[in-house]
């Protein structure tokens, strides 16, 4: 098979530019329009749905327009105060400004308690700040300092700043974080913020729950699939431009498989336009996605030791379903082999810990699309 000249558009990390990013023309205009009238946003959306290219690409707009500062850090790793300091205070260090003059200015007018270290990621290379922060007050006074930083920078730009994973937060030791950083925000008078995450229960939460600081404080925005007929279109052209033929019929077999799950779907576009096929046709699509499966047998399998046997049988009862709201019922219950009610109940409730599943439109799925479709293979 003869090897593309072309690079493979089908972006499986990063954002790698507007003509790579598939529709979203209606959700990043509300995101552009609820920046520029001074309202901050929770997005939400399951994962690997597209919610951090969407705000890159909004950002990336943004920045062309040289109207806004824009910065961006994920929190889903960060376990205390403190993790989410070294990444605030790294993403406001790093963003866009030469190291040393970024330093300079931190540390001169607001970092009066600490100094920053300096270090370099293993993989990336990037540069990355510890502060140092030896208990909860310090944490606060640095935390205040950082926001005096940003607001005094938001004086010569208006700033976005988008956090991703918020709901990580939540989950901190420290009782206050949610009311100190509450606080802080609304200090700042030219700083608009978009707070993203996967949890959508628990960020609604955050924000519809009269006894929490954040309130009523945003408005709310969730993310769901591209339509069918508009990734039709962007995957057609993409392989077009490589004068690859992508039958129809073959396209909506592929966006069935991936259910227009923004990941699964780049995956296997990216598997299909990297096998030198020039006309692609429904089996081609069978074929190649039997590969992925077949290539990631070795890490589904030790999902098995993972969970009890319950579990187990249950999750497979999930994936064969593919979509179900009624789990106790004696139909589901016998189809499956499954004991009784009450297990699965909990079962659901621990696979949900585990996010190996969710909850749409009161039905639910395994949420890893391909891990599905290799559970569904399964005999009972």
């Amino acid at each position: 098979m003869q090897k593309s000249n072309h690079m493979n558009p089908f972006i499986l990390k990063d954002y790698a530019g507007h003509e790579y990013f598939c529709d979203r023309e209606i959700e990043t205009n509300r995101i552009i329009n609820a920046i520029e009238n001074q309202r901050n946003l929770t997005l939400s959306s399951i994962r690997k749905m597209g919610k951090t290219g969407l705000i890159h690409h909004v950002f990336n707009r943004l920045d062309n327009d040289e109207v806004f500062d824009t910065i961006y850090f994920d929190i889903y790793y960060t376990e205390s105060l403190l993790g989410f300091i070294n990444k605030f205070g790294s993403s406001l260090l790093t963003e866009k400004e030469s190291f040393p003059e970024r330093i300079r200015k931190m540390i001169k007018n607001f970092i009066q308690s600490i100094r920053p270290t300096m270090s370099f990621d293993g993989l990336t290379g990037s540069p990355t700040f510890s502060f140092n922060v030896e208990n909860e007050s310090a944490g606060v006074r640095t935390m205040e300092e950082i926001f005096g930083f940003l607001q005094q920078r938001s004086l010569e730009k208006p700033i976005v700043i988008a956090i991703d994973e918020f709901q990580q937060i939540a989950n901190y030791p420290e009782n206050n974080i949610e009311a100190l950083l509450r606080t802080n925000i609304q200090k700042l008078q030219n700083v608009n913020f978009i707070f993203s995450g996967s949890d959508k229960q628990l960020l609604t939460s955050m924000f519809t729950d009269a006894k929490r600081p954040f309130y009523q404080s945003t408005e709310f925005m969730h993310l769901e699939e591209i339509p069918e007929n508009d990734y039709s279109v962007f995957i057609k052209d993409k392989f077009n431009v490589n004068s690859i033929v992508f039958e129809d019929e073959a396209i909506s077999e592929a966006l069935n498989l991936t259910r227009n799950h923004t990941y699964y779907v780049q995956f296997l576009c990216n598997k299909l336009y990297g096998s030198g096929i020039k006309i692609i046709n429904t089996d081609t699509v069978k074929q190649i996605y039997s590969d992925i499966l077949q290539e990631n047998e070795v890490y589904y399998s030790e999902y098995r030791d993972l969970l009890t046997k319950p579990q187990w049988k249950l999750l497979i009862a999930l994936a064969k379903e593919d979509g179900i709201s009624k789990v106790t019922t004696s139909k589901f219950l016998k189809n499956h082999d499954l004991s009784n009610s009450a297990t699965v109940l909990r079962g659901i409730q621990s696979l949900m810990d585990k996010k190996m599943i969710y909850k749409k439109d009161s039905k639910y799925f395994v949420y890893d699309v391909f891990f599905a479709k290799w559970l569904q293979r399964l005999k009972p």
